[in-house]
């Protein structure tokens, strides 16, 4: 999959045009009209996306956190997911665990989109 350093799946402009987060197809469809396509050059399949797709709304809320703080705290996050109806499989909570688990993966994304922002900008 060809995503760069988008981070499609919280993708806080999809949510702002359509104002609720996307399905695996809607993103899928999404990621096509951004011109993000999957290795064979043709849209992402939404079966493909769905596996990512509680981590992205896990990074989402995490990111949030991390714009007021260096180092989120992983029972705040968890508890704001929680409070969103963001839940593991089987529709069990997000613990403090889960975030901490996933607190590095998040960190190297903000890093790559922190500098793909300078990017743009300049």
């Amino acid at each position: 999959m060809t995503t760069g350093v988008h981070d499609p799946g919280s993708s806080p402009e999809h949510q702002k045009q359509r104002g609720t987060e996307p399905t695996d197809k809607q993103l899928s469809a999404y990621l096509a009209e951004q011109g993000i396509q999957g290795r064979s050059g043709k849209p992402i399949s939404p079966s493909t996306l769905r596996r990512y797709l509680l981590s992205f709304r896990a990074y989402s809320v995490w990111a949030e956190h991390r714009t007021r703080n260096e180092t989120p705290q992983a029972d705040a996050v968890a508890q704001d997911c929680a409070t969103r109806g963001i839940t593991a499989q089987y529709n069990n909570p997000i613990t403090p665990t889960d975030i901490t688990k996933q607190a590095p993966g998040f960190e190297r994304r903000w890093k790559a989109l922190a500098r793909h922002r300078a990017e743009a900008q300049s």
